[in-house]
């Protein structure tokens, strides 16, 4: 009965640590998506769009009137014979004024309307900005939780590699005691097993290293067990330039950049058309210009400005041209960066795939090699050496398989990464992490329509 309760305790035990280790096992899209949804760096990004769009809704005020109170008080001598009569003339005395102004711009060369088309623009640009450095977030925090996963395996394979020469030292000792070996070989294997508790030790300082930088990727400690599940392989070169190319975040975001330069441009091109405005104001006058007494002023009416000549305009259609030219520039950088980096992604691939299936194959051979040495060592057919010799190719091998099952699953990442796709893998949708970039598409024809979207926060 005791026996049994025992046996019921122990496994209400051991049910209740394997379900810890699964609440508290921190899986990859978990810690992606707290890293893209929690990280200083984003979140400035995140203020920094907003505001851009804080700033388009604020040309407003381009648009609707323009309401100014002045006023002043103090004091006025006015010396005017001809027209102050004796009393007025040359007396100081208290002159106040008060009045309102109000200027509404019927016309002003489609400066307002330019200036709306490139704020939109820039807005669109920062919404790229963001989803670009998020899905950059993205795979900075798979690639930091590959490699604490990848350290992990590297202990594994380090503290079995020092369990295997621990084994062996004891066959040989007793060997050595029997007098079937030298004590040379004691001396051997002690050597050996001290270079391999230092491989250890070398492995666990680059786990630790692994686990910090985790941390600031991540915003928080690795904790419970990990797992590296391989992602969709990447289509041909051919398809992952195509799809690289036509959704990349940076391409995207030059091209906003060629927008926002040529609609700049028109905003100053502006000031060589008139500028028409509806006025109209009263101004209230007591004692004004040395005359007892109060007046008021009404006015309404039309207003012109108009800039007919000023030096320097052929310079300044050269240096818009120029800027133009430079946004254009830009934007074709971007498209062959975006090549390449597709181009290295998918050769990281292809080369990362081969390296897993033959280090596999060799591993395999390795684990054999080792076992048959082990046996004809025992059988004396095979000196310490050549175990030893052996027993040091199987682990570099395994060491180096870890390396390269690491690497192939995180190209797979990288490649959803080069085509802009790996928030959305992750679970995260464009509306998680930035505003709609469709600005420009909203002010086409209608400059005033984005006034009315509003701009809530990012939760």
């Amino acid at each position: 009965m005791i026996l049994k309760r025992m046996r019921k305790s122990l496994c209400a035990g051991l049910a209740v640590s394997v379900l810890a280790g699964v609440v508290y096992a921190e899986t990859l899209p978990d810690a992606v998506r707290f890293a893209v949804t929690t990280n200083p760096a984003i979140k400035a990004s995140q203020a920094e769009m907003r505001a851009t769009a804080y700033e388009l809704i604020q040309l407003r005020g381009e648009y609707e009137p323009r309401v100014t109170l002045s006023g002043e008080t103090g004091w006025q001598r006015v010396s005017d014979g001809n027209s102050l009569s004796a009393a007025d003339n040359e007396n100081t005395k208290a002159r106040n004024q008060l009045g309102v102004r109000a200027e509404l711009v019927l016309f002003d060369g489609f400066r307002r309307a330019n200036l709306v088309y490139a704020n939109a623009a820039r807005v669109d640009g920062s919404i790229f900005r963001l989803l670009d450095a998020s899905e950059t977030m993205a795979l900075n925090a798979t690639e930091a939780y590959i490699d604490v996963h990848r350290h992990r395996q590297l202990l594994t394979v380090a503290k079995r590699n020092v369990a295997k020469h621990e084994e062996i030292g004891a066959r040989v000792r007793d060997l050595v005691q029997g007098g079937r070996l030298p004590f040379s070989d004691e001396l051997t294997i002690d050597d050996r097993v001290r270079s391999a508790r230092l491989a250890q030790l070398d492995v666990e300082r680059a786990l630790r290293d692994a686990n910090a930088r985790y941390e600031r990727v991540i915003g928080r400690p690795p904790t419970g067990a990990m797992s590296v599940p391989l992602a969709k392989a990447p289509p041909s070169l051919a398809q992952l330039s195509s799809i690289a190319e036509r959704n990349s975040y940076r391409v995207q975001f030059a091209r906003t950049q060629i927008d926002q330069t040529r609609f700049q441009s028109e905003v100053t091109l502006s000031d060589r058309y008139p500028e028409l405005s509806l006025n109209a104001g009263v101004v209230r006058d007591i004692n004004r210009n040395g005359v007892s007494g109060t007046r008021t002023d009404e006015t309404v009416g039309i207003g012109l400005r108009w800039t007919i000549y000023q030096g320097g305009r052929q310079a300044e259609r050269r240096a818009l041209a120029e800027r133009n030219s430079r946004a254009l520039a830009l934007q074709a950088v971007a498209v062959r960066d975006v090549r390449e980096l597709a181009a290295r992604t998918w050769n990281t691939y292809r080369t990362n795939a081969d390296r897993v299936a033959q280090l596999n194959d060799q591993l395999r051979i390795n684990r054999l090699i080792v076992e048959v040495y082990g046996d004809e060592f025992l059988a004396a057919k095979r000196t310490l050496l050549d175990l030893l010799e052996v027993e040091r190719a199987r682990f570099n091998v395994e060491f180096e398989a870890v390396g390269a099952r690491a690497g192939l699953a995180f190209s797979t990442y990288r490649a959803l990464a080069a085509q802009s796709l790996l928030a959305e893998h992750f679970g995260l949708a464009k509306a998680d992490i930035a505003l709609e970039p469709r600005f420009q598409d909203r002010v086409k024809g209608n400059p005033t329509a984005v006034f009315n979207v509003a701009i809530e926060p990012l939760e």
